[in-house]
């Protein structure tokens, strides 16, 4: 299987549309930084489909951008936000679902947490459990 992950200064970008580079990680460990073309979203797309990409992991899509990756047999984890290095760690190891790597404001982050903005529930977030290990005893 080969990933996508839309990159942006060593995060993710923050919207597929105008995104322009990806990281390709392939099913051997390989992995590759690769421009994305910046004539249409569509055009990313295809260009993706052509490097037999099976999973592209993005910032904000619009909605027609995610139906044109479908229908190319591309799945698509949108919404995401966070570490390049910490999010596909998150997806190989089936945690991407975590609140800590949902964009600000999005419906998947909307579902993980309650009225306080605190996560409900589920595997602590990485950079969350980090930080309350470095913070000073009360």
């Amino acid at each position: 299987m080969k990933a996508a992950i839309t990159e942006w200064q060593g995060r993710i970008a923050p919207v597929f549309d105008v995104s322009g580079t990806a990281r390709i990680h392939g099913p051997h460990g390989e992995t590759e930084s690769l421009a994305l073309p910046m004539e249409s979203p569509q055009g990313k797309l295809d260009f993706l489909g052509g490097q037999q990409v099976d999973v592209l992991i993005c910032g904000a899509i619009s909605r027609r951008v995610r139906e044109h990756a479908e229908r190319l047999g591309i799945r698509v984890n949108a919404f995401v936000s966070g570490d390049v290095e910490a999010v596909w760690a998150a997806w190989q190891s089936g945690t991407l679902d975590n609140a800590c790597y949902s964009m600000p404001g999005c419906h998947r982050c909307r579902r993980r947490r309650n009225m306080t903005n605190q996560p409900q529930g589920g595997t602590p977030c990485p950079k969350e459990t980090e930080q309350a290990r470095q913070a000073p005893d009360p």
